[in-house]
């Protein structure tokens, strides 16, 4: 039992700065906008985000998004497609869903 109290103390003391994360959910409604978290805070080459889009826009991409812990951090639409345009998806959303 002693033991079991030593490992518990032990572990306690070494975890004691660590944090629980909030969790973010985003809105519900569709005119309210998510939160963001910039590529710089996350440590991202900033200078090959550009090259990320360029390619995208060279595969017929659409829209393109990342997401960290449910917050934006890449939100890109190319030529006349904006995140209200309408795209028939068939079975794509399976993908997604399994995803």
């Amino acid at each position: 039992m002693k033991k079991y109290l030593l490992i518990i103390i032990v572990f306690l003391s070494l975890n004691n700065d660590l944090k629980a994360q909030s969790l973010y959910f985003p809105p519900i409604s569709s005119s309210a906008n998510w939160d963001t978290i910039s590529p710089s805070s996350l440590g991202w080459c900033l200078d090959k985000i550009d090259t990320l889009y360029n390619y995208l826009e060279l595969e017929n991409t659409k829209g393109f998004i990342v997401l960290k812990d449910g917050k934006i951090v890449l939100e890109k639409y190319f030529g006349n497609f904006t995140q209200d345009s309408i795209w028939y998806w068939a079975s794509a959303g399976k993908t997604l869903t399994s995803f």
